[in-house]
C-alpha cells in the first residue's frame, strides 16, 4: 500500500478515536485535551496524506 494512502487512513482512525474520546469525555472525565490532540493530529495525518498525492499539471509552471 502506497505511503499516502497509509497516512490518510491512520489520520481518519486517529480523528475517529479522538473525536469519540471527547464525546466520551463529558461521561467519563477529563480527557478533553487529549481527545482534542489526538482529533488535530488525525487531520494533520489526513492533510499531509493528500498533499503528497497531490501533482502538479504541466500548466502550473
Amino acid at each position: 500500500m502506497e505511503r499516502s494512502i497509509e497516512s490518510i487512513v491512520a489520520g481518519g482512525l486517529a480523528l475517529l478515536a479522538g473525536l469519540w474520546t471527547l464525546e466520551a469525555a463529558q461521561f467519563v472525565g477529563r480527557w478533553h485535551l487529549a481527545g482534542g490532540v489526538v482529533a488535530v493530529l488525525g487531520l494533520l495525518a489526513i492533510g499531509a496524506g493528500i498533499a503528497r498525492d497531490l501533482h502538479y499539471g504541466p500548466l502550473a509552471e
